[in-house]
Protein backbone atom coordinates (compact mmCIF):
# COMPACT_ATOMS: atom_id res chain seq x y z
CA UNK A 1 0.00 0.00 0.00
CA UNK A 2 1.57 3.10 -1.42
CA UNK A 3 0.24 6.08 -0.36
CA UNK A 4 1.04 8.74 -3.68
CA UNK A 5 -2.77 8.38 -5.50
CA UNK A 6 -4.48 11.00 -7.58
CA UNK A 7 -7.94 11.20 -6.86
CA UNK A 8 -10.60 9.86 -8.70
CA UNK A 9 -12.36 12.35 -10.47
CA UNK A 10 -16.75 12.85 -10.70
CA UNK A 11 -19.31 14.69 -12.22
CA UNK A 12 -19.60 17.72 -10.83
CA UNK A 13 -23.11 18.21 -10.07
CA UNK A 14 -25.34 21.69 -10.39
CA UNK A 15 -27.78 21.44 -7.80
CA UNK A 16 -27.91 22.57 -4.73
CA UNK A 17 -30.67 22.24 -1.79
CA UNK A 18 -30.72 21.98 1.73
CA UNK A 19 -32.23 18.86 2.37
CA UNK A 20 -31.11 15.25 2.66
CA UNK A 21 -30.58 14.36 -1.00
CA UNK A 22 -28.89 12.03 -3.44
CA UNK A 23 -27.30 14.64 -5.59
CA UNK A 24 -25.80 16.72 -2.11
CA UNK A 25 -22.62 16.67 -1.27
CA UNK A 26 -23.33 14.98 1.76
CA UNK A 27 -19.80 14.23 4.36
CA UNK A 28 -20.96 12.00 7.50
CA UNK A 29 -18.16 12.11 10.18
CA UNK A 30 -18.17 8.58 12.21
CA UNK A 31 -16.26 9.57 15.61
CA UNK A 32 -17.38 13.48 15.50
CA UNK A 33 -17.67 14.30 19.21
CA UNK A 34 -13.84 13.27 20.07
CA UNK A 35 -11.07 15.61 20.40
CA UNK A 36 -9.74 14.99 16.45
CA UNK A 37 -13.52 14.74 15.19
CA UNK A 38 -14.68 18.60 16.64
CA UNK A 39 -11.78 20.20 14.98
CA UNK A 40 -12.43 18.48 11.75
CA UNK A 41 -15.87 19.27 11.61
CA UNK A 42 -15.22 22.76 12.54
CA UNK A 43 -12.74 23.09 9.46
CA UNK A 44 -15.78 21.72 7.31
CA UNK A 45 -18.61 23.44 8.05
CA UNK A 46 -16.57 26.24 6.46
CA UNK A 47 -16.58 24.76 3.00
CA UNK A 48 -18.29 26.14 0.49
CA UNK A 49 -18.14 22.84 -1.48
CA UNK A 50 -20.21 20.75 1.27
CA UNK A 51 -24.46 20.94 1.06
CA UNK A 52 -24.77 18.57 4.49
CA UNK A 53 -22.16 17.53 7.37
CA UNK A 54 -23.69 14.75 9.40
CA UNK A 55 -22.02 14.15 12.44
CA UNK A 56 -21.78 10.83 14.44
CA UNK A 57 -20.79 9.24 17.65
CA UNK A 58 -21.70 6.56 20.24
CA UNK A 59 -21.61 10.12 22.68
CA UNK A 60 -24.22 12.68 22.25
CA UNK A 61 -23.53 14.97 19.53
CA UNK A 62 -26.49 17.17 20.16
CA UNK A 63 -24.22 20.11 21.78
CA UNK A 64 -21.82 20.19 18.70
CA UNK A 65 -24.13 19.87 16.52
CA UNK A 66 -25.68 22.82 17.74
CA UNK A 67 -22.66 25.04 18.12
CA UNK A 68 -22.02 24.25 14.93
CA UNK A 69 -24.91 25.42 13.38
CA UNK A 70 -24.28 28.85 14.99
CA UNK A 71 -21.74 29.38 12.69
CA UNK A 72 -22.92 31.48 9.33
CA UNK A 73 -21.69 29.46 6.90
CA UNK A 74 -24.14 27.39 4.17
CA UNK A 75 -23.45 23.88 4.93
CA UNK A 76 -26.55 22.42 6.65
CA UNK A 77 -25.61 20.59 10.05
CA UNK A 78 -27.56 17.00 10.95
CA UNK A 79 -26.60 14.81 14.18
CA UNK A 80 -27.20 10.82 15.20
CA UNK A 81 -26.16 9.21 18.20
CA UNK A 82 -25.44 5.62 18.52
CA UNK A 83 -24.90 2.29 16.76
CA UNK A 84 -28.53 1.92 16.02
CA UNK A 85 -28.04 5.22 14.13
CA UNK A 86 -24.88 4.35 11.88
CA UNK A 87 -27.64 3.89 8.98
CA UNK A 88 -29.10 7.17 9.06
CA UNK A 89 -26.22 9.04 9.58
CA UNK A 90 -24.44 7.50 6.21
CA UNK A 91 -27.96 7.46 3.84
CA UNK A 92 -26.72 9.41 0.93
CA UNK A 93 -23.03 10.12 2.24
CA UNK A 94 -20.60 11.07 -0.93
CA UNK A 95 -17.75 10.75 1.44
CA UNK A 96 -17.49 9.26 5.19
CA UNK A 97 -14.91 9.68 7.22
CA UNK A 98 -14.06 7.11 10.21
CA UNK A 99 -12.77 8.64 13.03
CA UNK A 100 -14.17 6.51 15.59
CA UNK A 101 -11.88 4.71 18.06
CA UNK A 102 -12.45 3.17 22.06
CA UNK A 103 -11.65 5.73 24.43
CA UNK A 104 -8.11 6.38 24.83
CA UNK A 105 -7.38 3.48 22.41
CA UNK A 106 -6.95 3.13 18.39
CA UNK A 107 -9.51 -0.04 18.14
CA UNK A 108 -12.38 0.71 15.61
CA UNK A 109 -15.07 -2.04 16.15
CA UNK A 110 -15.63 -2.03 11.72
CA UNK A 111 -18.06 -5.84 12.01
CA UNK A 112 -20.92 -4.23 14.22
CA UNK A 113 -20.39 -0.55 11.92
CA UNK A 114 -20.93 -2.18 8.39
CA UNK A 115 -21.78 -5.78 8.40
CA UNK A 116 -25.59 -4.29 9.65
CA UNK A 117 -25.63 -1.65 7.21
CA UNK A 118 -24.12 -2.85 3.61
CA UNK A 119 -26.69 -1.83 1.29
CA UNK A 120 -26.33 1.52 2.78
CA UNK A 121 -22.64 1.49 2.90
CA UNK A 122 -22.51 0.38 -0.98
CA UNK A 123 -24.38 3.36 -1.97
CA UNK A 124 -21.06 5.61 -0.42
CA UNK A 125 -18.83 7.26 -2.91
CA UNK A 126 -15.49 7.03 -0.55
CA UNK A 127 -14.81 5.65 2.53
CA UNK A 128 -11.76 7.14 4.64
CA UNK A 129 -9.81 5.99 7.11
CA UNK A 130 -8.84 8.19 9.36
CA UNK A 131 -8.21 5.90 12.72
CA UNK A 132 -4.91 4.29 13.95
CA UNK A 133 -3.01 2.50 13.33
CA UNK A 134 -4.14 2.93 9.57
CA UNK A 135 -1.78 0.33 7.92
CA UNK A 136 -4.02 -2.61 9.67
CA UNK A 137 -7.14 -0.61 9.60
CA UNK A 138 -7.44 -0.07 6.01
CA UNK A 139 -6.94 -3.51 4.86
CA UNK A 140 -8.86 -4.69 7.86
CA UNK A 141 -12.20 -2.51 6.69
CA UNK A 142 -11.85 -3.47 3.03
CA UNK A 143 -11.95 -7.04 4.31
CA UNK A 144 -15.06 -6.53 5.97
CA UNK A 145 -16.56 -4.74 3.20
CA UNK A 146 -16.05 -7.55 1.16
CA UNK A 147 -18.02 -9.93 3.28
CA UNK A 148 -21.04 -7.40 3.66
CA UNK A 149 -20.76 -7.44 -0.26
CA UNK A 150 -20.44 -3.59 -0.06
CA UNK A 151 -16.54 -3.36 -1.49
CA UNK A 152 -15.53 -1.13 -4.22
CA UNK A 153 -11.92 -1.54 -4.38
CA UNK A 154 -11.88 1.89 -5.56
CA UNK A 155 -12.79 4.03 -2.80
CA UNK A 156 -10.80 3.32 0.21
CA UNK A 157 -8.52 5.36 1.78
CA UNK A 158 -6.31 5.36 4.86
CA UNK A 159 -5.07 9.16 5.75
CA UNK A 160 -1.92 10.11 5.74
CA UNK A 161 -2.11 14.06 5.12
CA UNK A 162 -0.45 14.86 8.91
CA UNK A 163 2.91 13.04 7.20
CA UNK A 164 2.88 15.55 4.54
CA UNK A 165 1.46 18.39 6.30
CA UNK A 166 4.90 18.15 8.60
CA UNK A 167 7.18 17.30 5.69
CA UNK A 168 5.39 20.73 3.53
CA UNK A 169 6.10 22.83 7.26
CA UNK A 170 9.75 21.37 8.34
CA UNK A 171 11.06 21.83 4.46
CA UNK A 172 9.83 25.25 4.36
CA UNK A 173 11.88 26.08 7.45
CA UNK A 174 15.14 24.53 5.88
CA UNK A 175 14.31 26.41 2.93
CA UNK A 176 13.00 29.77 3.84
CA UNK A 177 10.18 29.86 1.90
CA UNK A 178 6.31 29.64 2.74
CA UNK A 179 4.84 26.48 4.08
CA UNK A 180 1.86 26.86 1.53
CA UNK A 181 4.47 26.79 -1.01
CA UNK A 182 5.78 23.43 -0.30
CA UNK A 183 4.49 20.08 -1.79
CA UNK A 184 6.39 16.73 -0.32
CA UNK A 185 4.97 13.82 -1.32
CA UNK A 186 5.49 11.03 1.89
CA UNK A 187 4.85 7.36 0.55
CA UNK A 188 4.98 3.77 2.87
CA UNK A 189 2.57 3.60 6.09
CA UNK A 190 1.79 5.53 8.86
CA UNK A 191 3.94 4.66 11.47
CA UNK A 192 7.61 6.18 11.95
CA UNK A 193 9.47 3.23 10.78
CA UNK A 194 7.13 2.73 7.61
CA UNK A 195 6.51 6.20 6.22
CA UNK A 196 9.23 7.42 3.82
CA UNK A 197 9.49 11.00 2.97
CA UNK A 198 10.26 11.58 -0.78
CA UNK A 199 12.75 14.91 -0.39
CA UNK A 200 13.81 14.26 -3.76
CA UNK A 201 10.77 15.12 -5.48
CA UNK A 202 10.21 17.78 -3.18
CA UNK A 203 8.38 21.49 -4.93
CA UNK A 204 9.72 23.63 -5.56
CA UNK A 205 13.08 23.05 -4.25
CA UNK A 206 14.67 19.81 -3.86
CA UNK A 207 18.14 20.71 -3.18
CA UNK A 208 19.23 19.51 0.79
CA UNK A 209 22.39 19.31 2.42
CA UNK A 210 22.91 15.09 3.61
CA UNK A 211 22.57 16.29 6.72
CA UNK A 212 19.50 18.54 6.36
CA UNK A 213 18.22 15.26 4.44
CA UNK A 214 18.58 13.78 7.31
CA UNK A 215 17.83 15.92 9.65
CA UNK A 216 14.07 16.38 7.90
CA UNK A 217 13.85 12.95 7.73
CA UNK A 218 13.94 11.84 11.25
CA UNK A 219 11.73 15.03 11.96
CA UNK A 220 9.26 14.06 9.83
CA UNK A 221 9.47 10.49 11.31
CA UNK A 222 9.41 11.07 15.02
CA UNK A 223 6.91 14.17 14.72
CA UNK A 224 4.04 12.06 16.63
CA UNK A 225 6.87 10.82 19.23
CA UNK A 226 8.03 14.35 19.88
CA UNK A 227 4.39 15.86 20.36
CA UNK A 228 3.96 12.92 22.78
CA UNK A 229 6.63 13.75 24.72
CA UNK A 230 4.96 17.58 25.52
CA UNK A 231 1.27 16.46 25.20
CA UNK A 232 1.29 12.85 26.68
CA UNK A 233 -2.47 13.02 27.21
CA UNK A 234 -3.53 14.90 24.04
CA UNK A 235 -1.03 13.80 21.13
CA UNK A 236 -1.89 16.21 18.34
CA UNK A 237 -5.82 16.81 17.44
CA UNK A 238 -5.77 20.08 15.98
CA UNK A 239 -3.08 19.17 13.24
CA UNK A 240 -4.87 15.88 12.66
CA UNK A 241 -8.18 17.70 12.17
CA UNK A 242 -5.98 20.26 9.60
CA UNK A 243 -4.42 17.30 7.81
CA UNK A 244 -8.16 15.29 7.33
CA UNK A 245 -9.86 18.56 6.46
CA UNK A 246 -7.49 19.12 4.04
CA UNK A 247 -7.73 15.47 2.41
CA UNK A 248 -11.38 15.60 2.56
CA UNK A 249 -11.67 18.63 0.69
CA UNK A 250 -9.32 17.71 -2.06
CA UNK A 251 -11.62 14.51 -2.22
CA UNK A 252 -15.03 16.83 -2.71
CA UNK A 253 -13.14 18.84 -5.23
CA UNK A 254 -12.45 15.96 -7.31
CA UNK A 255 -16.10 14.46 -6.76
CA UNK A 256 -17.06 18.04 -7.71
CA UNK A 257 -15.05 17.98 -10.84
CA UNK A 258 -12.32 19.90 -10.22
CA UNK A 259 -9.02 18.93 -12.26
CA UNK A 260 -6.24 17.93 -11.45
CA UNK A 261 -6.50 17.32 -7.80
CA UNK A 262 -3.46 15.29 -5.66
CA UNK A 263 -3.01 13.85 -2.56
CA UNK A 264 -1.04 11.20 -0.84
CA UNK A 265 -2.90 8.43 1.03
CA UNK A 266 -2.58 4.66 2.10
CA UNK A 267 -4.00 2.71 -0.54
CA UNK A 268 -4.39 -0.46 -2.28
CA UNK A 269 -1.93 -0.60 -5.02
CA UNK A 270 0.73 -2.70 -7.29
CA UNK A 271 3.75 -0.17 -7.37
CA UNK A 272 5.78 -2.42 -5.36
CA UNK A 273 5.68 -5.87 -6.94
CA UNK A 274 5.20 -7.38 -2.86
CA UNK A 275 2.06 -5.42 -2.68
CA UNK A 276 -1.23 -5.85 -4.11
CA UNK A 277 -2.91 -4.30 -7.14
CA UNK A 278 -4.21 -0.82 -7.47
CA UNK A 279 -7.68 0.89 -6.39
CA UNK A 280 -8.17 3.93 -8.45
CA UNK A 281 -8.86 5.48 -11.91
CA UNK A 282 -4.47 6.93 -11.77
CA UNK A 283 -2.30 5.90 -9.52
CA UNK A 284 0.70 7.85 -9.46
CA UNK A 285 2.88 5.21 -7.84
CA UNK A 286 6.13 5.61 -6.51
CA UNK A 287 7.80 8.57 -7.38
CA UNK A 288 11.64 8.58 -8.43
CA UNK A 289 13.86 7.31 -5.33
CA UNK A 290 17.39 8.41 -4.24
CA UNK A 291 19.29 5.78 -3.10
CA UNK A 292 18.54 6.69 0.76
CA UNK A 293 15.00 7.14 -0.45
CA UNK A 294 15.22 3.54 -1.95
CA UNK A 295 16.81 2.24 1.24
CA UNK A 296 13.39 3.41 3.87
CA UNK A 297 10.88 1.87 1.18
CA UNK A 298 12.73 -1.71 1.28
CA UNK A 299 13.21 -1.61 5.42
CA UNK A 300 9.42 -0.48 5.20
CA UNK A 301 8.03 -2.92 2.93
CA UNK A 302 8.94 -6.19 5.49
CA UNK A 303 6.49 -3.87 7.92
CA UNK A 304 3.99 -2.79 6.05
CA UNK A 305 2.91 -6.25 4.96
CA UNK A 306 3.09 -7.94 8.42
CA UNK A 307 0.64 -5.20 9.73
CA UNK A 308 -1.01 -5.19 6.23
CA UNK A 309 -1.59 -9.06 7.34
CA UNK A 310 -2.78 -8.01 10.86
CA UNK A 311 -5.73 -6.44 9.50
CA UNK A 312 -6.80 -9.05 7.15
CA UNK A 313 -6.25 -11.81 9.43
CA UNK A 314 -8.42 -9.83 12.00
CA UNK A 315 -11.62 -10.08 9.77
CA UNK A 316 -10.87 -13.71 9.42
CA UNK A 317 -8.50 -13.84 6.41
CA UNK A 318 -6.32 -16.73 6.22
CA UNK A 319 -2.78 -16.63 5.04
CA UNK A 320 -2.58 -19.99 2.58
CA UNK A 321 0.53 -21.99 4.11
CA UNK A 322 3.78 -21.87 2.87
CA UNK A 323 4.72 -24.35 0.55
CA UNK A 324 8.14 -26.03 -0.76
CA UNK A 325 8.29 -27.86 -4.13
CA UNK A 326 11.03 -29.85 -2.98
CA UNK A 327 9.41 -31.36 -0.28
CA UNK A 328 8.94 -35.14 -0.46
CA UNK A 329 6.42 -35.45 1.89
CA UNK A 330 3.25 -36.61 -0.17
CA UNK A 331 0.88 -34.16 2.77
CA UNK A 332 3.23 -31.21 2.64
CA UNK A 333 1.36 -27.98 1.21
CA UNK A 334 0.61 -28.45 -2.19
CA UNK A 335 2.00 -25.29 -4.32
CA UNK A 336 0.22 -23.80 -7.15
CA UNK A 337 0.73 -25.10 -10.47
CA UNK A 338 2.29 -21.87 -11.60
CA UNK A 339 4.55 -22.02 -8.76
CA UNK A 340 7.31 -20.96 -11.09
CA UNK A 341 6.40 -17.90 -12.13
CA UNK A 342 5.14 -16.97 -8.45
CA UNK A 343 8.83 -17.61 -6.76
CA UNK A 344 10.61 -14.35 -6.32
CA UNK A 345 13.92 -14.07 -8.31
Amino acid sequence: MIPYTYIIQREKSNTRKYATNPNLMKVSVIGASGKVGQGLCLMLKQSPLIDELCLHDVKHTSGLAKELEHIDTQCKITNFTGNDNVAKALEYSKVVIVLAAGEDTDVLPFDRMWSLNALIVKSIAFLVIATNPINSLVPLACEVLKKGGCYNPKTVFGVTTLDTVRANTFVAEVQGIEPECVVVPVIGGHTEETMVPVLSQAKPCSDFTNEELENITTSIRKAHENILKLKPSDSAPLSAAFAIARFIISLVKAIRGYPDITECAYVHSKAHPQLKSQWHKKNLGIPKLTDYESCMLDNAIPILIKEIKRGEKFAGVIQPPPCDICDPNPNAPRCPTNWCEQKPH
